[in-house]
C-alpha cells in the first residue's frame, strides 16, 4: 500500500506538537507548520513558535500504518475526512505538494506568512519553479499579496493552508510548459481556471504589461491547463459548451489550433437551446474573438430588446460582460 500524507485532527488545540512527536516516536513522519506569535507568559510578553493552524497534524504512512498509530496514540486523534467528497474519503495531501510546503516553511518561520484558503485567491497561472537558494527546485505560485510590496512564493496544502515567503526575481524559473500533462483530476475546477486565465490574458492585461514576468507565467499555466483538458468531452450540450468555450479562448490567445477549437465551439453552440443564456454567452465570445461584426450586431439587437423589459440577474450579468468585451 502506498504511503501518503494524511491530515490528522486532535481534540485539543494545545496538543499539536505533542501529537507530532508522539507519531514520530511511533515511527511515522509527522509535520506541524509553525509560526511566531507574541504571547504573555507569567505577565511578560514572549515571542513563541506556535502551530499555524490549530488541531491539525500531518502524518505520512500507509492507511494501515496510520490507523494502527491512531489505535495506539497517547492522545485522542483521528483522520480528517475530505470535504470535497462529502466526507466519504480521508483527507490526504499529494506527496509533491507536501514536500514543497515543508521545504519552504520548515525552519524559516520568521519569513513565512500563513493564510486560510478563503483569505487569499490563488492565480493558478502564476506557477513557477525556484532555482538556487534554500528552495532550489521547489514549485509554487508567484504573486503579490495585498498589503505587501514584494512578490512572494506561495505554496499550499490544497484546501487546508497556504504559506507565502518573499522571493527575489532572479530565483524564479518557469517550468517547461511542454512537459507532458496528466489529464485533469477535476474538470470543473480546471475549466473555470482555464476560462479565468484566458480571459485575463485576452482582455485584462494591457499591452504595456505583456513583457513582464507575470504575463509569461500566466501564459505558461494557460498551456498546461489547456493540455490537461483537451482529451475531455462534455456529456451534455451544456457541459460540452462550458468546456469548449475556454478551450477556444485559450487557442486564440496561444494562436494554436484555433480552427479546430472554433469548430468544436460552434458545434457545441448548435446543440444548445435558443433560449439558453450559455449559448448567448458562447456566441458573444465567439463574435468578439473572431471579429464577427454581423454576429455582434445580432447580439446587440438582442440585448436592446432585453433592456426594454425587467432583467433577470443572469441577463444583467451577461449585458455587463458584453459591455466589458466590446
Amino acid at each position: 500500500m502506498e504511503q501518503v500524507w494524511f491530515a490528522i485532527g486532535c481534540t485539543s488545540p494545545r496538543h499539536e506538537l505533542k501529537v507530532r512527536d508522539d507519531a514520530r516516536r511511533y515511527g511515522l513522519s509527522s509535520f506541524v507548520p509553525l509560526k511566531y506569535e507574541v504571547k504573555k507568559v507569567k505577565g511578560r510578553e514572549q515571542r513563541m513558535l506556535v502551530p499555524a493552524i490549530t488541531k491539525l497534524i500531518f502524518v505520512k504512512g500507509t492507511l494501515e500504518e496510520v490507523q494502527d498509530y491512531l489505535a495506539h496514540a497517547h492522545f485522542v486523534v483521528y483522520i480528517q475526512r475530505s470535504t470535497f467528497s462529502n466526507h466519504k474519503e480521508f483527507l490526504t495531501v499529494p506527496m509533491r505538494a507536501m514536500e514543497d510546503f515543508i521545504a519552504v516553511t520548515e525552519h524559516h518561520e520568521e519569513h513565512v506568512t500563513y493564510f486560510n484558503p478563503q483569505e487569499i485567491r490563488l492565480n493558478v497561472g502564476d506557477q513557477i519553479r525556484v532555482k538556487g537558494g534554500l528552495y532550489n527546485g521547489r514549485e509554487g505560485i508567484i504573486m503579490r499579496i495585498k498589503g505587501k510590496r514584494n512578490r512572494h512564493l506561495v505554496v499550499q496544502i490544497p484546501g487546508i493552508l497556504i504559506a507565502a515567503i518573499e522571493m527575489t526575481p532572479d530565483m524564479i524559473e518557469i517550468p517547461d510548459a511542454e512537459e507532458p500533462q496528466k489529464p485533469s483530476k477535476n474538470i470543473d475546477i480546471d475549466k473555470r481556471a482555464l476560462f479565468d486565465l484566458a480571459h485575463r490574458l485576452l482582455f485584462e492585461i494591457p499591452d504595456k504589461y505583456q513583457n513582464e514576468n507575470e504575463y509569461y507565467l500566466l501564459l505558461s499555466e494557460l498551456k498546461r491547463t489547456q493540455a490537461r483538458l483537451t482529451t475531455f468531452k462534455g456529456y451534455t450540450p451544456a457541459t460540452e459548451a462550458e468546456l469548449a468555450l475556454p478551450l477556444y479562448m485559450a487557442s486564440v490567445k496561444l494562436d494554436a489550433g484555433v480552427e479546430t477549437a472554433e469548430s468544436r465551439l460552434r458545434k457545441a453552440i448548435s446543440s444548445l437551446k435558443e433560449s439558453s443564456l450559455l449559448k448567448i454567452r458562447c456566441l458573444l465570445y465567439l463574435a468578439v474573438l473572431s471579429h464577427d461584426e454581423a454576429l455582434l450586431q445580432q447580439l446587440q439587437t438582442l440585448f436592446d430588446i432585453w433592456l426594454k423589459s425587467p432583467l433577470s440577474q443572469n441577463q444583467r450579468s451577461l449585458i455587463e460582460e458584453y459591455s466589458l468585451l466590446k
